[in-house]
């Protein structure tokens, strides 16, 4: 379990591949540490399909029958809640989790930042949620970026690259605007990490998704002093789950939970 100092009034973590997102497993960690207030409390993530919806989690919702949750939790990719004492989290194998905490108004947001959700800019969408539903200035906030993808692992197809750009998330390069090597840059086949990609001969594109949602935290308000990124890349740490190192196994790829609780 990797845990984060965001504030004193909030338990933020993401599991690792022994934990995962297995209740129990999850518990007994947190009852194994300083965190063991939590153990006892219910866990709650959506079902995620790489959209922009965002969700908000009120008291009132776990007062409803739990297939009802069930149905409002489908094709949601990021919750916002101010419920106490809830673990609340997201679901990645090389997608880019983000926690977001207003300390005002003791509220959270946790969000899947997959490639297909930081072209639709769901981390500034969760951040304006926030601010409708609580009336969170952004200035205020800490936010973590947590365990995903680098950009030395993140290969992408010129379609994926176009879509970036047509959001205006990167420069276009090919139209001679300034690259910027923190966002995205073009790996020769020879540098490639993976024997498939360099055995293709081509070169790719690669993008840092961890820098994009970094980005978008900025454009939305957060200051930067308060926004942390994990440096733990899911594709060459095997301590987390990663789609793209496990796709071609036998066993279906388990999912690393970013989650908070709200004391």
């Amino acid at each position: 379990m990797l845990y984060y100092d965001l504030n004193p009034s909030i338990l933020a973590f993401t599991t690792d591949r022994t934990v995962g997102r297995d209740p129990l497993l999850i518990k007994q960690a947190l009852k194994a540490t300083a965190a063991s207030d939590g153990a006892e409390a219910a866990l709650l993530y959506p079902h995620q399909i790489h959209s922009d919806r965002v969700m908000q989690i009120s008291d009132d919702f776990f007062s409803l029958p739990a297939p009802t949750q069930k149905i409002l939790l489908e094709g949601v990719d990021a919750v916002v809640s101010q419920a106490r004492n809830v673990i609340i989290g997201v679901s990645t194998a090389d997608c880019i989790p983000v926690l977001v905490y207003d300390p005002v108004h003791h509220a959270a947001a946790a969000i899947h930042a997959g490639w297909r959700g930081t072209v639709l800019r769901i981390v500034q969408k969760a951040i304006d949620e926030m601010h409708i539903a609580f009336g969170t200035n952004p200035a205020d906030c800490s936010a973590v970026i947590g365990p995903g993808i680098s950009m030395d692992s993140f290969e992408v197809g010129d379609e994926v690259y176009a879509s970036f750009v047509d959001s205006r998330l990167l420069p276009n390069a090919s139209y001679g605007e300034d690259a910027n090597e923190r966002l995205a840059k073009i790996y020769p086949a020879s540098a490639a990490p993976t024997e498939e990609g360099r055995a293709a001969g081509v070169d790719k594109w690669h993008i840092n998704l961890k820098e994009v949602n970094r980005n978008q935290l900025l454009v939305a308000g957060v200051k930067h002093v308060n926004i942390t990124v994990s440096n733990v890349d899911t594709f060459t740490d095997e301590h987390y789950f990663s789609a793209r190192r496990e796709q071609k196994g036998t066993e279906k790829c388990g999912r690393n939970l970013t989650a908070f609780m709200l004391r």
